[in-house]
């Protein structure tokens, strides 16, 4: 009977160990991609329009797949995204605020469940964000506007022509 238990044991064993740390390093990857698309919303909530802000987002069903709350939160916010922002100076700010609100709800949601000590205001708080960004941001979109106008043929460029002399020798 030893025999055979010792047998079942050399076999066994190193079968449950290799499944135990297959088992750990699944569970710490959910873990990190959880940190990460947290880690990522929350350096760039202050460019909310930035491709590694909406990749994180479209992220969130997937790492947080077994969270109830995170998952609601999201698809509150992510409905509310999808609505139109309205046309008057108003609207845009109501809708604004509301988005804000959500997002914010969605990330105390998902600091809850990674036991990170985050409350909705140390979320609320801007990261860094130069106003150069904006600036440089605001030019490259009205660059694109001109270049549009200019491909469709709705703008036409003026050009000033100088003749000059050449210099005395």
């Amino acid at each position: 009977m030893t025999d055979l238990a010792i047998i079942f044991s050399t076999l066994v064993a190193p079968i449950l160990a290799i499944w135990a740390s297959e088992w750990r390093q699944h569970r710490r990857q959910k873990q990190d991609n959880k940190e990460w698309v947290f880690r990522t919303l929350m350096t760039t909530r202050s460019s909310r329009l930035d491709t590694n802000h909406i990749n994180a987002l479209n992220h969130i069903v997937f790492a947080f797949a077994n969270n109830k709350d995170v998952l609601d939160s999201w698809s509150f916010y992510f409905n509310h995204l999808n609505t139109v922002q309205g046309s008057t100076k108003d609207s845009q700010d109501r809708w604004l605020e509301t988005a804000n609100d959500r997002f914010l709800t969605l990330m105390e949601d998902m600091a809850k469940e990674l036991k990170i000590p985050f409350s909705k205001t140390n979320i609320e708080q801007p990261s860094y964000y130069p106003m150069h960004y904006e600036l440089n941001h605001q030019e490259q979109l009205e660059l694109r506007k001109l270049q549009l106008e200019l491909l469709r043929n709705e703008r036409s460029i003026n050009i000033n022509a100088t003749i000059s002399s050449p210099p005395n020798s």
